[in-house]
């Protein structure tokens, strides 16, 4: 068996069936490989940047939005519940030690709702929409390195064929023997881009939505402490309202005209 050389690893060539020659390609030799990463470790070395910052990023997401949804829900309904018990100093008390963001949209809501309650449904949904963007945190580095990526890889593709098209004018001759180490790597840049953007695309789109359901669950969770804070409220007010006036004592009424004679 003879191995053909100039390949992206080695190709013998043997015997096969009914006496006709085949090709195997018995894969790449890691120095093979280091040659590839050498000749392509600028372009490598920034997707791999871009690789272990979209990393961190989705990590630092899924710890952040992680059960997020279901704590929530249960700290509104212990809100709530002290809200429709008439305790807003209570429901205080657990916006201030709860570290969740929906715990600052509740505690604006009770800050305005002191002052001027004809404001708390706008600040509550000014709030709102400010802790559902802080929930899109470092998306836009996810978004920024999926979206470049290719183009990282593409422009490694195209130095590398600069480079083999150099080396045939160097070396005079042509052949796949003289430009296949540059096409090689080549295609490792691009495959490398692809691979950063497949994941972290993958990745953003996954959060996006994530964000998006849990602002929906946000909104919904809103309208009902708006709708206990509204009946606390009626709750203040009913009592007075409702205290009929005081009888009318005979001692107190009006004498009877008397008539004239």
């Amino acid at each position: 068996m003879a191995p053909l050389t100039g390949l992206p690893g080695r190709v013998v060539v043997g015997p096969g069936a009914g006496g006709i020659s085949t090709l195997h390609w018995d894969g790449m030799s890691w120095e093979m490989i280091r040659n590839l990463v050498r000749d392509e470790w600028v372009i490598l070395s920034l997707l791999l940047a871009w690789s272990l910052a979209g990393l961190t990023v989705i990590c630092e997401r899924l710890y952040a939005l992680w059960n997020l949804v279901p704590k929530s829900e249960a700290f509104k309904n212990r809100v709530i519940d002290a809200l429709e018990s008439g305790d807003t100093g209570k429901a205080a008390a657990l916006c201030e030690m709860s570290p969740l963001p929906l715990a600052e949209v509740f505690e604006r809501g009770l800050q305005v709702y002191q002052k001027t309650p004809q404001k708390t449904a706008e600040a509550v949904t000014s709030q709102r929409a400010a802790s559902v963007l802080s929930l899109k945190r470092y998306l836009w580095a996810l978004g920024t390195a999926g979206s470049s990526a290719p183009f990282v890889g593409l422009f490694g593709t195209v130095v590398g064929i600069l480079k083999a098209f150099q080396s045939m004018s160097v070396a005079g001759t042509g052949g796949f023997k003289v430009v296949s180490q540059g096409i090689a790597a080549a295609l490792v840049a691009t495959a490398a881009g692809l691979l950063v953007a497949i994941y972290a695309v993958i990745a953003y789109n996954y959060f996006v939505a994530r964000v998006n359901g849990i602002a929906m669950q946000y909104k919904l969770y809103c309208e009902e402490f708006l709708a206990a804070l509204g009946e606390t409220a009626k709750g203040r007010l009913s009592p007075a309202a409702a205290t009929p006036p005081a009888p009318v004592t005979p001692a107190d009424a009006p004498a009877s005209p008397v008539p004239a004679a």
